[in-house]
Parts: structure tokens; sequence; C-alpha cells
């Protein structure tokens, strides 16, 4: 069955009836290559029996096109063996006497094939018109050079009717392919062979021939590779067509190919070594043809006729075609990523205007927000300058620039790769400054050594033109960059002591105007806040002014300041990280930066931890895991320790185990050793292993120590072996421990620190003195920012049986309604079984304390009755009614009525009535 054929159709079944009538018709039959003009023709035999005529069918070829009369023997052989034969004297003849009584049916397919004596009988025939009773149905390739002969002009002049046929459209496509499977087919792979087809039926019919062959199934899962394919029958057709061209046709034809949409008339002309009036010739020839629109431009990209004219170039031409499009589109000022594209296509670059074009592409590229793309064209311009040198250091650079938003571990082996080959010290330390700290992996980079180096050969670099030792601002600052770098990856003890001066040197008003000092300023305080020797309220003013002064854009990650959204989370400031975070995620995913995102967002899963959000905090840090597994590649060591603080801290153990584990630095940099080493520590403690938890808590504190480290709030490694000591009954030693750790919060002066390392004494310290302790670390957490850590102390205060059976159930209650709001079910559940034991207590003591008045009157009261509803229900006044109220509340221990439910629960009813 043929589809969106019903005119074709119509006009030969109108010319069957006129010749039954005794008429003739010439019935030309047009359209573009591979337009299904031959399966027309066939289509008409079962019309011709129907109409009882006789149809004799021929198909020109241009391997038969050196035959004598080739066509016309094709006709005669094909007279139903009673008729007449072959006459020698006259073509004429046979058509006189082939159907005697009933119309004639004559079809010659592909006409412009046709030999030439051929073309001379048809041309005799048709002379004083077209014979009645018959119907002479031919068909041409629109816009075919062999169409353009002047008999065989002569004989198309002579057509009665002309019918053209089109592609198809997408209802008709679906109905072929669901023909070609048997089945339904899904919406997607049918748009999708259509759009890659253009509507050929010949390449529609290819392409789902080989898909059946392939076994892809008719789904959306298949579309892709459906639209990959590129059947050798098309192909076979395309390069016929064009082998039959003249050469300004074909020269067109890869120029239309190569060149795409930005095919305007004078880059053609050049591409394609053709004057105006010949390329319009061979535009107009291929339009007919169809493999042009009636724009001008080829098939849509990504369409099979399209990718296959432009494999049908020849390989030797290709390069040339390609380089001198790339220099033509970059001259006529279209955008350097549209002409370095066919850079790409190029095996061998020539020519110096190659690397410049592929660098400004790079520019190009990462200003939209693209930096694989950016990489890609950097990665082809190295291929051009095989050579060590300057020029190859500066891409090289580049390329680092543009990796660093999704392959660090490439970035940082390009500018390694980079330094030896840059002219000075000023030019390396500017390479080196470019890859942001948190990235960069120190055991392989030898940092200390490396930036040692380079700082000291940059002190002693003289500025361009004079020979005295650095002194202008560019230098300074870069040098600053470069110490700032150094100081936060370095794991030495002695950088660490080296920085102290510096720290106490930066005063109420350090100079933060240059992007170099706004970096040491941060690493400073950085280091003030691990080593404890600043306290939280003036790190937290100094880590937002410099928030204030820095934009919040990606590339701000490739920087040391990320540090002080660390500090602001640390020292209670989080509402401030958070602000900042918002903005800077947005921009990260619009360009394209998946390293800095994926830093940006394990930064805010730790803001929300410090915010006392934990349940949100999990989530993200799960969502960050994912995505770095789906990428199969490791989390970078700031990233990962946001997530093992966040796991640590959300009791998943096992999960910052598991992750620290496996991950290649685990044991190179100290702060994800000791991480490590905590969260062995919390399994073993889960497990029942008390004395294996304490020996890996000290181990984890022992490391920290090495370098410094002597916060709590970057890991409270001390607060838990106190936790141990005191499962082990080692009640001084836990005791000492856990002072340790609340004099250095005192001295940091953070809420949350602080609060912990209370509530870690209170549970170690024996009678009301722990208790005391316990209240203080509430109210301490009061003043903070976290509502997890402060359900956390309540519920350890809950538990202490030194209070009040009364005030217990109403921490326990707060600690309950907290840990739910903040979403820690985890803590939530504990509360609940603490809260139910602690509620049996507390109701069978605050039982034998209400009269039997009070008891019938509270019980009234927490079923919602009002006040003068009770007193007549129980024939009191309502003075009596508010006195035994208002002493069941303080028998009860209860702000009102409110709580009267949970107070009462476990209580024995009595007859109210």
């Amino acid at each position: 069955m043929l589809w969106e054929r019903e005119t074709a159709s119509a006009a030969a079944d109108a010319a069957l009836r006129r010749a039954a009538r005794g008429q003739g018709t010439l019935l030309l039959v047009e359209g573009a290559l591979g337009a299904g003009k031959s399966a027309f023709l066939d289509s008409l035999a079962p019309l011709s029996d129907r109409h009882g005529a006789l149809l004799l069918a021929a198909h020109a070829s241009q391997t038969e096109e050196g035959f004598e009369c080739g066509v016309v023997r094709q006709l005669a052989d094909a007279c139903p063996p009673a008729g007449p034969r072959w006459p020698s004297d006259s073509f004429g003849a046979l058509v006189d006497s082939a159907a005697p009584g009933r119309p004639l049916v004559i079809t010659v397919d592909d006409l412009h094939w046709c030999d030439a004596s051929s073309v001379r009988a048809l041309l005799r025939v048709l002379a004083p018109g077209v014979p009645g009773g018959v119907v002479l149905v031919v068909s041409v390739l629109s816009g075919h050079v062999r169409a353009g002969r002047p008999r065989l002009r002569a004989v198309l002049a002579r057509a009665t009717s002309t019918v053209r046929l089109s592609s198809l459209g997408p209802r008709s496509v679906r109905a072929l392919t669901e023909a070609a499977y048997g089945t339904p087919v899904e919406e997607s792979f049918v748009s999708a062979l259509h759009t890659a087809s253009g509507g050929s039926p010949l390449v529609v019919h290819g392409l789902l021939d080989d898909a059946v062959h392939r076994g892809l199934e008719p789904t959306g899962a298949h579309a892709p590779a459906v639209a990959a394919l590129r059947p050798e029958r098309v192909r076979q057709r395309l390069d016929s067509y064009l082998g039959a061209q003249p050469a300004d046709v074909s020269r067109a034809a890869h120029a239309l190919a190569v060149l795409g949409t930005a095919a305007d008339p004078p880059l053609l002309d050049a591409l394609a070594s053709l004057t105006g009036p010949a390329r319009a010739r061979a535009v107009a020839s291929l339009r007919r043809s169809g493999l042009v629109g009636s724009d001008g431009s080829v098939f849509g990209a990504g369409t099979v006729p399209r990718e296959m004219l432009a494999e049908a170039i020849p390989a030797d031409q290709r390069p040339e075609l390609h380089g001198a499009a790339a220099d033509l589109l970059y001259r006529a000022g279209y955008p350097a990523e549209t002409a370095a594209e066919h850079l790409m296509a190029v095996p061998t670059l020539h020519g110096g205007r190659t690397v410049v074009l592929l660098r400004a592409a790079a520019d190009g590229a990462l200003h939209r927000g693209s930096p694989r793309s950016a990489a890609r064209y950097l990665r082809r311009a190295l291929l051009n300058i095989p050579s060590a040198g300057p020029e190859r250091a500066g891409l090289l650079v580049d390329l680092a620039t543009a990796e660093r938003s999704f392959a660090p571990a490439a970035s940082l082996r390009h500018v390694v790769e980079a330094l030896p080959l840059l002219r000075d010290a000023r030019e390396r330390a500017a390479a080196l400054a470019r890859l942001g700290p948190l990235h960069l992996d120190p055991a392989a980079f030898r940092v200390r050594a490396t930036f040692r180096r380079l700082i000291h050969d940059l002190r002693l670099c003289p500025p361009a033109g004079r020979a005295s030792p650095i002194s202008d601002d560019v230098d300074r600052d870069l040098l600053l960059r470069l110490r700032a770098r150094a100081y936060v990856l370095s794991t030495d003890d002695r950088d660490a002591c080296g920085m102290l001066p510096a720290v106490r040197g930066l005063g109420p008003d350090p100079a933060t105007r240059t992007p170099g000092e706004r970096e040491m300023a941060a690493s400073l305080i950085h280091h003030a806040l691990v080593t404890n020797s600043a306290p939280a309220h003036r790190l937290a003013a100094l880590a937002a002014r410099l928030l204030h002064r820095e934009p919040a854009a990606p590339d701000r990650i490739h920087t040391v300041l990320p540090l002080a959204l660390h500090v602001l989370a640390a020292t209670g400031h989080p509402g401030d990280a958070a602000a900042w975070l918002r903005a800077a995620a947005p921009a990260a995913a619009r360009q394209g930066a998946e390293a800095e995102l994926v830093v940006i967002r394990a930064t805010q899963a730790l803001v929300t931890l410090a915010a006392g959000r934990p349940g949100r905090a999990r989530r993200e840090a799960h969502e960050i895991q994912a995505v770095a597994e789906a990428a199969e590649g490791d989390l970078p060591p700031v990233c990962l320790a946001a997530v093992a603080l966040i796991a640590l801290d959300t009791e998943e153990p096992e999960r910052a185990e598991r992750l620290l584990a496996r991950h290649p630095l685990h044991a190179e940099d100290p702060q994800l050793t000791a991480l490590l080493h905590a969260a062995r520590g919390a399994l073993s403690a889960r497990g029942g292993d008390p004395r294996t938890a304490l020996h890996r808590f000290r181990t984890a504190g022992r490391v920290l120590e090495h370098i410094g480290w002597r916060n709590p709030v970057t890991l409270p490694w001390s607060g838990c072996a106190a936790l141990m000591h005191h499962r082990l009954g080692e009640d001084e030693e836990a005791v000492a421990a856990a002072r340790q750790d609340v004099e250095r919060a005192r001295a940091f002066g953070a809420p949350l620190p602080l609060g912990r390392a209370l509530g870690v004494l209170g549970r170690v310290t024996a009678g009301r003195a722990g208790a005391e302790r316990l209240e203080e670390s509430v109210t301490v957490l009061e003043r903070g920012s976290s509502p997890y850590e402060l359900s956390r102390a309540l519920y350890a205060l809950g538990g202490r049986p030194e209070a009040d059976p009364a005030h217990r159930l109403a921490v326990c209650r707060r600690a309950l309604e907290l840990a739910v709001d903040c979403g820690a079910p985890w803590l939530a559940d504990r509360v609940r079984r603490r809260l139910d034991s602690t509620r049996a207590t507390t109701t069978a003591s605050s039982a034998d304390s209400l009269t039997p008045s009070e008891r019938r009157v509270a019980r009234l009261a927490a079923s919602g009755l009002s006040n003068s509803a009770i007193s007549l229900r129980l024939g009191i006044s309502s003075r009596m009614v508010e006195r035994h109220l208002t002493q069941s509340y303080r028998k009860l221990d209860i702000p009102g009525k409110t709580h009267l439910t949970y107070a009462l629960e476990g209580v024995r009813t009595e007859h109210t009535d």
C-alpha cells in the first residue's frame, strides 16, 4: 500500500478512464531521490487490471544506457506470448497492435537513463500526439542532469499531466513502521525515524529493513540506534546520483554538506570554487533532486541524507574542504565554535591560524558554560603542537582550566606537564594558581616542595623590564595566592607553627582589597579555626566580610575562599554561608561546572547540618555520593570529609567507613585518616567493643593533634573517647577526656561545640554535678543554631535519675518535638522509648499525689470540656474547678491544660458521674 500518493493515483485513474474513451495521456511522474517513483509505477499494475488494460513496463538504467533500443525491447518482451513480437521497422506498430480493443498502459521508470534510440522511437510515436487509448507513464528524477537532453526534454514537453511525489509525513512513517514490525510502536521511535529520514521513502524503508535485521525494537530506548543507522542501499543510490552529475553539481553538493546551515552564497562559491551563475545552476539541480531545501540548505543536521552526503565526500578531499570551511567561516565573522567544529573533523591541522581559532572556540565554549566542549577544542589544538615549548605550555594551562570543572585529576596532570615548559616563575605561579586547592591531590603533587620552590622563585623573579626585587601589585597578589594554597594543602606541623604569628597578626581589620589578600585571609581564619587559636565570634565576622566581597560565582570554588563557608558553619552562623551557596549553585549548573557544583552541594549539606537539619543534610550527602558513584570517580577530599562528617553525626558510621576506606587518599590526608578511625571507632562502639573503639578514637585524636588541629568542632574525638572510658568503668579518665573538650570548646566560644562537650561531661559525671553539666549544655545550645544538638542534650538530660520524673518527662517531650521537627527519626525513636519509660514512672507517682476530685476534674479537662462545662457536670463551682486544675498542674509538673492528655496516660480511670 502506498501512503500519501492519493493525488498521483487519482491522476493515473483518470488517465485510464480517458483511455477507455479512446483518449491518450502522457503522465509525467517527478520526485526527489528516493521519493518512491518506482513503487508508484509498480502500483499501476493492479490499477490497470481493474480497468481491463494491458500493462507494458520497462526500467531504464545507467548500466543499459548503451544498448540499442534497450527500453523498447523491454516493452516488446513484456507483450503477452500471443501478442505481436518486436517489429523491426516500427515501435509505433507495437503500440497499435499490442492491446487491440482495450486500453494500453506503458510505464518507463527512470526515463532520464533511456537509451537514445528508444527516446527517438518514443518521439516518433508522440509526434502526432499520444495515441488514443494509450496511457504512457514515465518517471524522472527531478534535477537529474540527463533529464536536460534535448530529445528527452521534447518527450517530457508532451506530458499532458504531471505529478510530483513528496516526502512522507509522521503518520505515514508510523504506518510503515507498524507494517514492518507487525506490532504497535512507540511515538519516540517513529519520531526519530521520521526526523532521521527526512520523510524520504527510500531512507524510511532502508532504516526499517536495517532495524528489523539488527533486532532493534520499536521503542524509545532504541530510537537513537535507529537514527544512527546508515543503510547501504541508500548510500549506493546517493553515490550513483552524485557520480552521474557534472563536476559543478558534485562540488556544490560537497560544499553544502560541509557548510550546512552556514552555506551563504559567497562562502559556497569560495568553498566549491564556483562562479555565481554556476553555483546557482548546481544548487537548482540539487534542489530539484531533493538534496537541497527551498532555502538552499542541505537536509538538516542529523538526518541520514545529510550525514551520508558528508560521508560521500572523497577521503582525500575532506581535510582540505573542512580546513577551508573553518578559515572561511572564521574570517566571515561566524562564531569561533562553528568554525572550529570543521577542524575537529580534520586528521591533520595545517596553518598557523588553526590554533588561534581553536583557542577562540574554547573561550566561547567556556563563556556559554560548556567546559567539556572547550576541552575538546584545546585537546585538538595540542595535536597540532607536538613539540615542547611555551605555546604548548599555554595550551596545557588553558586545557587544565577547562578540565577543572569536570576532570580535576586530568587538570592537575596537565598543569604539572606545563610547569617545566613555562618561561619563568611568574608564569608557573599563575598556572598553579588556576587550580583550586580543594581539588588537589597533595600526595601525588608533592605540594609542599612544589609550592615552596615556586614561592622562593617568585620572590627572586624581577618584574618585566626591571632588575629589582618584586614590588608590583600583580606579583605580590600572586605570591599571596600561592602562600594561601601552600598553607591549606600542607600537612607539615612546621607550616602550622609558622602560620601562628600570621594568624595573630590578622587584627580586627585585615587587608581584603585584592583576591590574593582575601585568599590569604581565608586560609588564615581557617587555620585559626582548626587550631583553635582565635575566638569564634572574631572568625565569623572575618569570614562574613570575605564572602561579602566575593561574588557567588562557581570559579571561586577554585580558590581558598570556600573555607570561609566552613568557618561560618563551624562558628554557628550557617545562614550567611547558606545564602552565598544558594546564589552560587544555579550559576554552576548553568555553566556546566560539574566539579564546582559537587563542592557547593557538599558544603550546602554541611551548612544544613550546622543549621540543625540532619535529615535534610543526610539526604543531600546521599545524593552527592550517588552522583560520584554514577560518574565512577572519587569525591574531592573536602567533599568526602563533609559527607563523612554528616554520616557520623547522623549515626551512619558504616556509610562513613565505606566511603573513606575506598578513597585513594584516606591514608595520605590527615583529616580523612582521622575520620576513618573515628568511623571505625563508632562501629566498634555500636558492636559492643568499647576498648577497641577507645583505641580508634584516640588514634584519630593523635592524627589531628599531630597537624595542630585542636578544635573539637572539627571532630570531637576526645568526647567520644570519654564515653568509651565511661563504658569501661574508667570514670577518672572519662571525666579528664571530657573536660579537655570542654576547655577547648570554651576557648573557641561557639555554642554548638561547647554545648556538645558539656553534654558529654554531664553524661560521664556522676550525681547532681552531672545533671548540672547537662542543664548547662541545654542552656548553651538554646543560644545556638542547631535544634538537633539541643534535642540530643535534652534527651541525655531526660535520662538522668537525679531529676524529678515529671521534669524528665517534660524534657523528653521537648526533645521529641525538636527531633521530629529537625528531621532526625533515628533520634526521635530513641526519645520515644525513653519517654514511654519515663511516662510510666511519672504517671504512677503523679497518680498517688492527685486527690480523687483533682483526678476527676483533670480527666474531664483533658477530654476537652471547658471549666464551666466541668462545673455543671460535677455540680461544683467554677472557682473550685480552677483550684483543682491549678493543683493538678503543680503536682504533674506541666505548664497547662494542653499537656494533661500526656500527663494522665496510665492513670487509672475514675467514674465522673
